[in-house]
């Protein structure tokens, strides 16, 4: 016997996930729902997303979104005959009761954290913004209240101190992908109950990140560089953090006035935090040792 997946997402990581399924005897995609291609790089180009690319290339039917999950989205998907289950991985938009009633067995989502820490849109960012030792990834059943859903499965991993949220999300998606088709199964044949969360999280809400959140002033990060060791540590966690996005920034004086510097990797040397490589707005990414002579104040 083989159970039928709508998948809902976006990246690499539904990617991840889907193939896993798609490889699998006992699991087949039905449908795939995602957003429609967008404009990309200086020259605007449409370009369609990983999960879009491996649905065209395996002629998986797919049902495209413009802004929302709309009533033009609901009478397509309603066309598909009704998957077994529907999985959401990094969809990014809001799923509607009548979606997450769809499915036969149940819809469920994979949310790179210890839940019911961490809920919210930035889980990896803030475990490393909180130098956690350890963290998790979960599998939970998709309620219409945000991340609270009933956890199905749970793996708990040491979080590495040199990790970007680029490796935290790596290492977690890795880890639910080798479990996922066995826990569906399970799911399907009874053999596991979804336990309820608690409905308080002991963490705050883990907010989408924006540009504005990844700014230091110039005289915080030279203090962090010269006598505050906390403050160094702090900037260490909040450098990998927000790599490679947003990026930690900050405006430094130069004899042509302030210009906007990324700081693209950091290190902490004898406690006090040293830039390591940086991107000065008009040039190429330098180590930090080659431009710092072009900032006024040092």
């Amino acid at each position: 016997m083989s159970y039928s997946v709508a998948v809902a997402g976006t990246t690499n990581h539904t990617l991840l996930c889907t193939q896993a399924l798609s490889q699998h005897t006992e699991f087949e995609i039905s449908f795939i729902i995602t957003p429609e291609a967008k404009p990309i790089g200086r020259k605007q180009l449409l370009t369609p997303n990983p999960i879009q690319k491996f649905a065209d290339s395996n002629q998986i039917p797919i049902v495209l979104i413009k802004n929302r999950v709309d009533e033009s989205v609901k009478n397509k998907i309603l066309a598909h005959r009704k998957p077994d289950f529907l999985l959401v991985v990094d969809f990014g938009y809001l799923v509607p009761k009548w979606l997450l009633d769809l499915p036969k067995i149940m819809p469920i989502n994979i949310h790179p954290s210890a839940l019911p820490k961490w809920r919210g849109s930035s889980p990896a960012q803030f475990v490393l913004l909180a130098g956690e030792k350890t963290s998790a990834v979960s599998i939970i059943q998709m309620t219409s209240q945000f991340d609270q859903g009933p956890i199905i499965w749970q793996q708990q991993f040491k979080v590495n101190q040199n990790w970007t949220q680029t490796e935290y999300y790596q290492h977690s998606f890795q880890l639910a992908t080798q479990n996922l088709t066995t826990v569906m199964l399970q799911l399907a044949e009874k053999k596991i109950t979804p336990t309820p969360q608690p409905l308080t999280s002991p963490t705050p809400l883990a907010k989408k990140i924006n540009k504005q959140d990844s700014f230091v002033s110039w005289e915080r990060l030279k203090k962090a560089m010269e006598s505050d060791s906390q403050l160094a540590s702090q900037l260490e966690k909040t450098s990998r953090a927000y790599s490679p996005w947003p990026l930690l920034w900050t405006e430094i004086p130069t004899n042509k006035g302030k210009k906007r510097m990324q700081i693209l990797k950091t290190k902490l040397e004898n406690q006090l935090l040293e830039l390591v490589e940086v991107k000065i707005e008009g040039l190429s990414a330098k180590p930090w040792t080659e431009v710092k002579n072009s900032v006024s104040d040092l």
